[in-house]
């Protein structure tokens, strides 16, 4: 039987007219209890979906926020985590992170763990899944949850546009070159990606603008495969512009853009243009919502080249 408030122990213990300690002992499968005792405790347990949680304060919140990742591998990652955790930190929240490493079983898993313990509140980067049934799982856990880089259906997302990003990097890569063919390099396009990914958000948007332009474009998803010759080269994140200039070995004249506008461009020799937003923000508006408070879902982005913000 399915509820929307969870059951605490204390409501477990009236209902089946025993102490708290009883419960405990059942639920943590402790001595001191009969069997009759503990199977009768357990299957009502189960038949009103009690799920244990740390209570703290007199409104039996855990004041903590699980939050799901990929990894902290990824510059991005670690720069959005530590704005989670500055953002909750100034609501009187802490953070527990778990990383799925891009597979969706392992992210359900976390999800699981997190609903376990009974955190107050969910920031997910999914992995991504076009089946509803996915969507309708997330929105079982009968708590707020918020989705960052990778949207799912109808369920709440905080973050930038990718698409429109994407579109308006496109045009300004455009505006500085000359005559020719652009090459959009994005290697993670080799695997089947679901419709709302953020990848194929930002192929959407390049698309765009490319046919408002009516200039020729080549998508690439193997190094080896890009040209010797072409106009422009506009990369779907900034680690694969690493990858552009070590296949060129560092001699590409040619305009080449990324997106993220992570700090090591800045290092490099030649400028990149490349999408900035603020984590900050993103963290900020993603806490507001998971504790009730107003919050902003579009954050803004703008095209800058790496060195503007050294």
């Amino acid at each position: 039987m399915k509820r929307f408030s969870k059951i605490t122990t204390t409501q477990l213990a009236r209902i089946c007219g025993v102490s708290q300690g009883t419960v405990d002992r059942a639920l943590h499968g402790r001595e001191g209890i009969s069997a009759e005792t503990r199977a009768r405790i357990l299957s009502v347990a189960k038949e009103y979906d009690y799920i244990p949680s740390i209570e703290v304060g007199e409104k039996g919140h855990s004041m903590l926020i699980g939050v799901v990742l990929y990894d902290l591998y990824n510059e991005y990652f670690s720069k959005l985590a530590m704005s989670l955790v500055n953002a909750a930190g100034v609501m009187g929240y802490s953070v527990i992170f778990l990383f799925s490493d891009k597979d969706l079983k392992a992210e359900k898993s976390a999800l699981d763990y997190f609903n376990y313990i009974g955190v107050d509140g969910i920031v997910l980067f999914s992995t991504g899944s076009d089946d509803e049934e996915y969507a309708l799982y997330l929105r079982s856990l009968m708590k707020p949850i918020v989705l960052i880089g990778n949207r799912i259906g109808e369920l709440t997302y905080v973050g930038i546009d990718d698409c429109r990003a994407m579109y308006d990097l496109t045009h300004r890569l455009l505006r500085e070159t000359g005559e020719g063919e652009i090459t959009y390099f994005a290697p993670v396009l080799r695997k089947p990606l679901h419709r709302l990914n953020a990848q194929l958000l930002r192929l959407e948007g390049f698309k765009r603008a490319m046919e408002e332009w009516h200039r020729p474009y080549r998508v690439v998803v193997e190094e080896d495969a890009l040209p010797d010759e072409c106009a422009g080269v506009l990369c779907a994140t900034d680690y694969y512009v690493l990858r552009v200039l070590r296949h060129y070995e560092n001699d590409f004249q040619k305009p080449i853009a990324g997106f993220d506008n992570s700090a090591f461009l800045r290092y490099l020799q030649k400028r990149i243009l490349t999408v900035e937003y603020s984590t900050d923000t993103i963290a900020e508006e993603c806490i507001n919502y998971l504790v009730g408070r107003k919050y902003t879902a579009e954050v803004g982005h703008s095209v800058v080249y790496s060195a503007e913000n050294a």
